[in-house]
């Protein structure tokens, strides 16, 4: 069951993104799902949401066909909790898909660092796409699996928030 607050968070994307005739697509890593389940909540949440992925694997994050697309040397070079891949697979994702905003994240939820990362616990990439381009934020959360999982998705859900408001009002 969703805090009331989380509700309406959702509830507001949805109409903002119903507001423009928007679509929105997710790629998550570390949330696992959580950050399209919160938005799915919604009643007519069909009417926006365009389709979500969970690219957990390196390999998801390269497949072309049932993933993101992503060049591996790209994976390689700046690791998958980087501005510059999640950035990428947003973009790729919302591109292969056609939606219009789009959420990725990716990151190290724990309970131990990843042997193939020099990124701490808590690290996270989020970043948003938007019909003008793409944002990021690096931050770090705290907590244990399931809090920074949790506190991925309602921060990646209020950055999108953010952007569909920012949007609006340079639309009009």
């Amino acid at each position: 069951m969703l805090k009331p607050e989380d509700e309406k968070l959702a509830i507001r994307i949805g109409e903002g993104l119903l507001r423009g005739g928007f679509r929105v697509a997710t790629v998550e890593t570390t949330a696992g799902g959580l950050i399209s389940a919160r938005l799915l909540s919604i009643p007519g949440a069909s009417r926006w949401f365009e389709r979500g992925i969970v690219a957990y694997s390196e390999k998801s994050k390269i497949d072309a066909l049932g993933g993101v697309g992503i060049n591996p040397k790209v994976l390689k070079k700046y690791g998958s909790v980087s501005p510059a891949v999640v950035e990428m697979l947003v973009e790729n994702f919302c591109k292969i898909v056609g939606a219009d905003f789009g959420i990725a994240e990716s990151g190290l939820a724990g309970p131990k660092t990843s042997q193939r990362s020099k990124k701490s616990v808590g690290n996270v990439v989020i970043a948003i796409k938007t019909p003008n381009g793409v944002i990021s934020e690096d931050t770090y959360f705290d907590g244990t699996r399931l809090e920074i999982m949790q506190k991925i998705t309602g921060c990646a859900l209020e950055m999108l928030s953010e952007a569909i408001t920012r949007f609006e009002d340079n639309d009009s």
